[in-house]
């Protein structure tokens, strides 16, 4: 096993997951997922003046995404100041989704986001596609999604972080994802879901279990 981030072979448990986080970087398995999933759909758009915006960028994966997209990379999040490193723009949503236009993207990631905005996933979903150009990439995880249930929202109308904790498994998680989300995805109008690619050695060999860490790549189809 190895970490493709930072080239480390030791991992720890993370909130009771074996093998979780490497011990070097500090990586854990939806980062080092990311990477791979970059590497075969979205760095092949670097160098072509394609724009990506990031959500919540991450320390481990901005170094490498920077690198390849330059002045085409922004980043953004609500809370700016938790990424230094980034320097990102403010963007509160649902209210932020104005704030790009129409089609200025490439390409749009973010990983364990959704499940903080306040109001209805689906909402987010149509703000995020507005923002691609015909044939964009979105790519994204959710914690879960958890295949057994149905989605659930509304945390953001309880009153203490305890409920949300029992209700959606985290203190400041405002949904929980069930099998209505991919089905949500794969039948998005306007475009297509495609597969990650990473197959469970793949996974195996960086220090991922088998199907966890699922990624979800939407393409807008072209004009």
């Amino acid at each position: 096993m190895h970490c493709n981030i930072c080239g480390g072979t030791e991992f720890e448990a993370y909130r009771g997951r074996p093998d979780e986080r490497c011990t070097q970087c500090g990586s854990k398995a939806r980062h080092r997922i990311a990477l791979e999933v970059y590497e075969k759909l979205l760095f092949p758009l670097a160098g072509k003046g394609a724009k990506l915006l990031h959500l919540a960028p991450e320390k481990f994966l901005y170094p490498l995404l920077k690198e390849r997209f330059g002045s085409g990379y922004v980043t953004a999040d609500a809370s700016p100041e938790r990424y230094p490193h980034a320097e990102p723009v403010k963007l509160f949503l649902p209210q932020g989704f104005s704030i790009f236009a129409a089609g200025e993207f490439d390409a749009i990631i973010h990983n364990h986001v959704l499940e903080h905005i306040p109001g209805h996933y689906k909402d987010h979903l149509a703000g995020f596609v507005n923002w691609l150009k015909p044939g964009g990439l979105m790519i994204l995880s959710v914690p879960g999604p958890y295949m057994e249930r149905q989605t659930e929202e509304g945390g953001e109308h309880l009153s203490s972080d305890s409920e949300r904790l029992e209700k959606f498994l985290q203190e400041d998680h405002l949904k929980c994802f069930g099998a209505d989300f991919v089905e949500t995805l794969r039948n998005w109008p306007g475009g297509s879901l495609l597969p990650d690619g990473i197959s469970d050695d793949q996974r195996a060999e960086l220090s991922v279990r088998p199907g966890k860490a699922p990624f979800f790549v939407w393409q807008r189809d072209a004009e």
